[in-house]
Formats: C-alpha cells, sequence, structure tokens
C-alpha cells in the first residue's frame, strides 16, 4: 500500500491540536523547572554535605587535633614550666653560691689546719727544750748557790 497523506485537519482541530501542542509544552516546562528546582537543591544538598564532610574532615584530621591538643597543653604548661626554669636557675645560682663559698670554707680550713701544724711543731721544739732549760735552771742555781757560799 502506497503512503497516503492523512487528511487535513479544520481549523478548529488544528486550533485544538495548537492548544494541546501549548499545554504539553507549559506542561513540559513546568515539569522542567521543578526539576530545575530539584537539580538546585540537591546541588545545595551536595554542598552542604561536602562541606560538612570537609569540616568532619579538619576535625577528625590527627596532624590536626594533635597541633590543637598541643597548643592547649602548651598554653596550659607554660607558666608550670617558666616557674621550674626559675627555679632550676635559682637553684643554680645557689648551687654556685653555696660550691664558691664551700671553697672559700675550705681554704679557711687549710690556712688553720697549717697554722695549727705550725704551733703544734713549736710546742714540740719547745717541749724538747724544756728539759735542757730546767737543767740550765738547776745549774745556774747551783752554781749562784756555790758562788753565794764562796762569798759568804
Amino acid at each position: 500500500m502506497p503512503d497516503t497523506p492523512p487528511p487535513a485537519l479544520s481549523d478548529v482541530a488544528l486550533r485544538e491540536t495548537l492548544d494541546l501542542l501549548g499545554q504539553v509544552v507549559a506542561s513540559m516546562s513546568a515539569r522542567i523547572d521543578q526539576q530545575g528546582e530539584q537539580i538546585e537543591a540537591m546541588a545545595k544538598a551536595v554542598e552542604k554535605t561536602r562541606s560538612a564532610a570537609k569540616r568532619t574532615e579538619q576535625q577528625t584530621d590527627p596532624a590536626g587535633y594533635a597541633r590543637f591538643i598541643g597548643t592547649e597543653v602548651e598554653n596550659a604548661l607554660d607558666k608550670v614550666l617558666d616557674e621550674f626554669a626559675g627555679a632550676v636557675l635559682t637553684i643554680r645560682k645557689d648551687h654556685e653560691t653555696t660550691a664558691a663559698r664551700l671553697k672559700e670554707l675550705e681554704q679557711a680550713e687549710e690556712a688553720a689546719l697549717e697554722r695549727l701544724r705550725r704551733e703544734l711543731d713549736e710546742a714540740a721544739r719547745w717541749r724538747r727544750q724544756v728539759p735542757w732549760v730546767w737543767a740550765g735552771a738547776v745549774l745556774l742555781a747551783l752554781s749562784l748557790t756555790v758562788i753565794l757560799n764562796a762569798l759568804v
């Protein structure tokens, strides 16, 4: 069968067809607008999800969390560590002062011991001479006695 063209539409049928086509186009346009709005809403939701995922990633980043904890611990311990450093400096200064005084005391002790050794040596020499002094005194007394007896 040969293809025969369909019969021509009347003006009324053509208007109705054009009206129906306009309604279909308007309906499709409305649907496309709705779908565009839905796509935009989904894009916003996706962006919010991405943003939340980034924030979550930053919050759960071990290195970033470690830096945060390190900063907080450092802030909390700064005063205590400064006080410890001051105490260490004070102890070192006191140690140096004590060491210097101890050295002075050792030198004074050595000088006192040396003086005592000299005095003991002199006393020992005197003790060794005491019998000779007594002997000389006895001899002098005998000599004076003899001389006085001879003069009288």
